[in-house]
C-alpha cells in the first residue's frame, strides 16, 4: 500500500501480478528459449529478450545442478545480468506469463 501511495502507477503493475486474471509464475526449461546445440552462452538479459518473443518476463533462474530443496539457490533478480553464463540442459527459468 505504501508503494501505491507513493507511486500511483505501481498500482497497475501490482494489480497485474496479484489479481486472479493477471500474470502467473512459471518455471520453464531454458531449452524453451535456447537451442543449446547452437547457443549455450549468453547473458541473463539476452535470455530475457528472447522470452519477450513469447510475451514472457524472465525474473530469475535455477541452475540444473542445484536441488529445489535449496530454495535460496533459486536466483531471482540475479546480479550481473549482462555477464554471459553457460546455460545447460536442466537449467530452469522463472517467468511471468499470461498463459501456459
Amino acid at each position: 500500500m505504501a508503494q501505491v501511495a507513493e507511486e500511483k502507477d505501481i498500482n497497475v503493475v501490482l494489480s497485474e501480478l496479484f489479481s486472479s486474471d493477471g500474470s502467473e509464475t512459471y518455471i520453464r526449461p531454458v531449452e524453451k528459449l535456447l537451442d543449446l546445440d547452437e547457443e549455450d552462452t549468453m547473458s541473463f538479459w539476452d535470455v530475457a529478450l528472447k522470452a519477450r518473443q513469447y510475451r514472457e518476463v524472465v525474473v530469475g533462474y535455477k541452475p540444473a545442478d542445484l536441488d529445489y530443496d535449496d530454495a535460496e539457490e533459486l536466483i531471482i533478480n540475479p546480479p550481473n545480468k549482462s555477464v554471459p553464463r553457460r546455460w545447460k540442459e536442466g537449467d530452469k527459468i522463472v517467468v511471468f506469463s499470461l498463459e501456459d
